[in-house]
């Protein structure tokens, strides 16, 4: 027969004197991927039966197009056994998986109490995609006092292509830096009771903000100077406080010492104390000490009386009639 003239190889159907073509099922792997941003890797596959030695295929599997995180169909595209084969193609998925990335808030983001917000920083590694940015900004935990607060992610956002971690950092409110400088030239006359102790601040306290306690000053009643110092005032902890103290004066109380009108002896009699009024009073617990004197002689005439040794003290500014 005419078949005793042909050699069948073992992978060919010999049928009527016809060699028929090999039906192979190609089969994509599973589980083919990438991360967002890669390179697409080779599609591989298995091939059954196996192709006859020193076959090979030529061409390479395709998939659907697309670059974001998704899946896409892997279908045959060139691949390709010759035209020896009738290839049945079983698709699998490609699966383009999200890239990982670390947003890092910067640190030691800070801001003086009072001031606006500045725009929270921060690094990503590895960098985006190119093309790819981000919306969305960062923000922090809600206060506006001297403290420190977490900043967290906020609205931040690289997309859907990414899976982002996000690493915290502290956002601190700093103390106000202020200067309070007492009022200078600020006194009170012996005896009398203190004034409210004034000063200036500089810069200015926030709008709503305001000072508790008042100023002090170095104890004493007499007659001198005294340094004012910061006392109990304060601005409350938002606010580091510089004090500048000036001096407060305790000044001399004037008075008038006035000697009594016909004062007088009889020749030859001994002095009566040479009496006296004062205006105003003295403060309540102080007293003279000393006494008046008067002109030399003991004859008929008239004398004058004089402040001799009479005092009020150091406290004091006499005036004498």
């Amino acid at each position: 027969t005419d078949a005793d003239n042909y050699y069948a190889p073992n992978d060919y159907v010999v049928n009527n004197g016809v060699i028929t073509t090999k039906v192979i099922t190609i089969t994509t792997d599973a589980s083919q991927s990438k991360t967002y941003g890669a390179s697409d890797p080779s599609l591989t596959y298995t091939v059954s039966p196996a192709l006859a030695t020193g076959d090979a295929f030529t061409g390479a599997l395709t998939r659907a197009t697309g670059e974001n995180v998704n899946t896409y169909a892997i279908n045959s595209g060139t691949l390709n056994a010759g035209t020896n084969y009738t290839a049945t193609f079983v698709s699998k998925d490609f699966t383009i998986t999200k890239k990982s990335i670390v947003i890092t808030a910067d640190a030691s983001q800070s801001k003086i109490y009072g001031a606006d917000d500045p725009s929270l920083t921060y690094t990503v590694s590895p960098t985006l995609t190119t093309g790819d940015h981000f919306t969305g900004a960062l923000d922090r935990a809600t206060g506006e006092n001297a403290n420190t607060y977490s900043i967290n992610s906020g609205t931040l956002n690289a997309g859907t292509n990414y899976r982002a971690t996000f690493v915290s950092k502290d956002f601190t409110i700093t103390k106000k830096a202020i200067t309070i400088t007492a009022d200078a030239s600020q006194s009170k006359n012996y005896g009398t009771s203190d004034p409210i102790l004034t000063y200036t601040v500089f810069p200015a306290l926030q709008t709503g903000d305001a000072f508790t306690g008042t100023l002090a000053r170095t104890t004493g009643e007499n007659v001198n100077i005294y340094a004012i110092n910061s006392g109990t005032l304060t601005a409350g902890p938002n606010y580091s406080a510089s004090f500048v103290s000036k001096d407060f004066t305790i000044t001399k109380k004037a008075i008038t010492i006035m000697a009594d009108a016909s004062q007088s002896k009889t020749y030859g009699a001994v002095d009566p104390i040479l009496t006296y009024t004062v205006s105003p009073a003295l403060v309540l617990g102080d007293a003279f000490t000393g006494a008046f004197d008067r002109a030399t002689g003991e004859n008929v005439n008239g004398y004058a009386i004089s402040m001799g040794t009479l005092t009020a003290g150091t406290n004091y500014s006499a005036s004498f009639v």
